[in-house]
């Protein structure tokens, strides 16, 4: 009985160990953020949304720590003085997360320009809420712009865009999780999501096995096929509709597609891009060449957004063209 025990000693000890040795390789390796937190100007931990009127908070990560201002209008500052001339929109890459307002690639832009803009991006939105969200800005404000730069995210908007493309079909609202904030959500979790949550949340081990191990052995590359067909569709749909809205209010408009980037190392953006433009009334603006180069120069580590350098980067391709 004693062996049996000792043994079990034995091989929780050894497997603790190798579970410390995986872990702090893997943030070597392969490091995941763990997600953003949002705290205040004095570091008090808040559930608001992204995008609240005439807030002031910091975003943080393990890659950044960002202060991050929202006009009165519910848009992430600088303020537009009036009726916008220029209107970026698309989700956290174009919203800037980790970055402070003056270092977003669309305010390095417009000052640059000196043009009059706003930027209505929203961390972890879906196409189609996107859309909706420059419709009724430009409905319930009466804003007219000259000109959208609207932005596509390879990396989640496909995946953004299944889900929301449901719900809708089911009547349910599809804004995204950041703005509809359940503050009771945490206490109906069972037990074991919870756990899950815990572990994810503090082992990057864990975010690898589960964000990118998992689902190799999970692949079913005929559903991966038709699901990303599937929103292809859905995307066509919601670039038609953005189409319709320019040729009603008079506004020109351009569709950037950023890639993440893995996408960019592998060379996979380019056929990706091609599956986007057979879908798009217009020609789209693949952004994958910009970063080709050192890509780690232009991303964080872990978060996988774009660093200062980053949206430096693209404010100087924008600026250029």
């Amino acid at each position: 009985m004693k062996n049996v025990f000792g043994n079990l000693i034995l091989l929780c000890v050894s497997l603790s160990i190798m579970f410390v040795i995986g872990e702090v390789a893997s943030r070597y390796v392969s490091p995941i953020s763990p997600g953003p937190s949002i705290l205040d100007m004095q570091g008090n931990k808040q559930r608001i949304s992204y995008v609240s009127p005439n807030k002031q908070f910091r975003i943080i990560t393990p890659d950044y720590d960002a202060v991050t201002n929202i006009t009165p209008d519910g848009y992430r500052a600088p303020a537009s003085n009036g009726n916008p001339e220029v209107v970026f929109i698309g989700d956290s890459f174009t919203y800037a997360q980790g970055v402070k307002d003056h270092e977003a690639f669309p305010a390095i832009y417009c000052n640059a320009k000196n043009l009059n803009c706003a930027n209505l991006s929203v961390p972890g939105s879906s196409t189609l809420y996107e859309v909706d969200r420059l419709e009724s800005y430009i409905k319930d404000k009466g804003w007219r712009p000259q000109k959208v730069n609207f932005f596509f995210f390879t990396g989640n908007d496909f995946g953004d865009n299944l889900i929301a493309d449901e719900l809708r079909s089911q009547g349910q609202g599809y804004e995204p999780g950041e703005l509809n904030l359940n503050p009771d959500a945490e206490n109906n979790k069972g037990t074991v999501e919870k756990i899950i949550d815990f572990g994810l949340k503090h082992s990057n081990l864990l975010r690898v096995a589960y964000y990118k191990v998992l689902p190799i052995i999970r692949n079913d590359p005929e559903e991966a096929e038709a699901q990303l067909n599937k929103s292809l569709n859905i995307a066509g749909g919601e670039f038609k509709r953005l189409d319709q809205l320019s040729k009603a209010y008079g506004f020109e408009y351009e569709v950037f597609v950023i890639f993440p980037e893995p996408e960019i190392i592998h060379n996979k953006y380019q056929e990706l891009g091609k599956k986007l433009q057979d879908i798009s009334p217009k020609p789209l603006v693949m952004l994958g060449d910009v970063f080709k180069n050192n890509t780690k120069d232009y991303f964080f580590p872990s978060d996988g957004h774009f660093n200062v350098e980053g949206n430096k980067k693209l404010a100087e391709y924008l600026i250029a063209r």
